[in-house]
């Protein structure tokens, strides 16, 4: 009988676990789906190319937290009741990215969404 060392034991238990875990998430799930219907925005172009948006608007609106907080620089186009001008329905359109993303931000826990 060959005996392996605990550490390894449990590195591979480790490994199962996270592959199992990796294969089993709802986000997984999503993805077969492929992506979201998302409402269309009702402007006729966003404050930044759409493709920047898709992959920079979190640390777009991030940054544009800092400086409003932090320095007092509020600039009206990089606010988020700027962004529901044209993005009307957050369930429909931020609710549902966020989902199939599997990130939940907590920009509503303090921002109200117009509607």
């Amino acid at each position: 009988m060959v005996s392996y060392p605990s550490s390894f034991v449990r590195f591979l238990f480790c490994v199962l676990a996270l592959t199992a875990g990796l294969l089993w998430t709802p986000s997984g799930i999503a993805l077969a789906d492929g992506p979201p219907q998302l409402e269309l925005p009702k402007g006729k172009e966003c404050v930044k190319p759409t493709e920047w948006m898709r992959r920079n608007h979190m640390d777009f609106l991030k940054e544009s937290r800092e400086l409003a907080v932090r320095e007092g620089v509020r600039v009206k186009s990089d606010s988020l009741k700027n962004c529901a001008t044209c993005h009307s329905s957050r369930e429909k359109f931020c609710d549902r990215c966020h989902a199939y993303a599997g990130v939940a931000p907590n920009c509503f826990e303090c921002h109200h969404y117009p509607k």
